[in-house]
């Protein structure tokens, strides 16, 4: 509003301008657009103001460029690695009998540097691959409490890290493929676990599930851990492809997060109200759309 009045005091004609600002809902984007409104004396008397939310516009835009950007890389990257790998163990194979052994060992460890390094160059190339591509989404009717319970069940104590599980009463089931929600499980999980700076005997996780009132037709699924939160650099970006704080990674975790997400015509944006740590927020379209008026039945 800061925005639009210092137009309105200051502008005497036709005007536009891009909004952004992180709101309860995250990042939005507004294009305003103002005409100002002139009495039969000609003084001015108001104002006409047009607000567009371009949010989901703008977003559609950012994934493409970024799945093209992605695809391109994978393509020039993935090219010269095999020649690279071969070409290194062909020279540990030929050379390793003619060198003595302190030559030896540095020819060994050197061929083995390259060749490691050489597989987390396909790692994150199949990364950026896979983030490129259209997924298969397959989706059924899907008990969501279920699903999370058993991903929960793959973290038992003894791996440091706790899981609380919390569904409020009995839930519909949501529209989604069980493959994808798994994988959007496990990167919220190992998010929270990377982001804990390896003490991960303090790392907990709680995922809640609950219907929605304001949007019938949804389940809320809430991820909070108790580590470090975001950074505020990275509020605003945090769901952008290589946008990440962490020493390791490819940054695409919670990139592939939002595409699923999106994929299944639902949304994921980050909790602003959980100061705790790092939370987010996301919400699935049912399988059967729950009516206004089978809500007031239930009641």
């Amino acid at each position: 509003m800061e925005a639009v009045q210092a137009r309105l005091q200051h502008t005497k004609s036709v005007w536009q301008e891009e909004i952004a600002f992180v709101g309860p809902n995250g990042r939005q984007e507004l294009f305003c657009r103002g005409t100002p409104l002139f009495s039969a004396w000609g003084y001015w008397s108001g104002a006409v103001v047009v607000f567009d939310d371009v949010t989901a516009l703008i977003q559609a835009q950012r994934t493409a460029l970024w799945s093209e950007m992605a695809r391109r890389l994978a393509h020039e990257i993935k090219n010269p690695l095999t020649p690279i790998q071969l070409s290194a163990e062909r020279l540990r194979h030929k050379l390793a009998k003619s060198l003595n052994e302190a030559d030896a060992q540095v020819l060994e460890k050197s061929t083995r540097t390259i060749v490691q390094q050489v597989e987390a160059m396909k790692t994150m190339v199949n990364a950026f691959n896979d983030y490129a591509r259209p997924s298969k989404v397959q989706p059924v009717a899907l008990d969501l409490a279920e699903l999370v319970e058993e991903v929960a069940a793959l973290y038992p104590a003894a791996s440091g890290l706790k899981i609380d599980v919390c569904a409020t009463g009995p839930l519909p089931r949501v529209k989604a493929d069980p493959v994808h929600m798994r994988q959007v499980l496990h990167n919220l999980i190992k998010n929270a676990q990377e982001a804990g700076g390896g003490d991960e005997a303090a790392t907990r996780v709680e995922i809640a599930l609950r219907s929605v009132e304001d949007a019938p037709g949804y389940l809320e699924i809430s991820v909070r851990d108790n580590g470090p939160g975001i950074a505020p650099e990275y509020l605003e970006r945090v769901f952008e492809p290589y946008v990440t704080s962490k020493t390791k990674g490819t940054g695409l975790g919670l990139a592939v997060v939002r595409k699923i997400i999106e994929e299944h015509g639902g949304g994921i944006r980050i909790d602003s109200r959980y100061k705790a740590g790092a939370g987010f927020i996301i919400r699935l379209p049912l399988a059967e759309p729950v009516l206004a008026a089978d809500r007031r039945d239930e009641q």
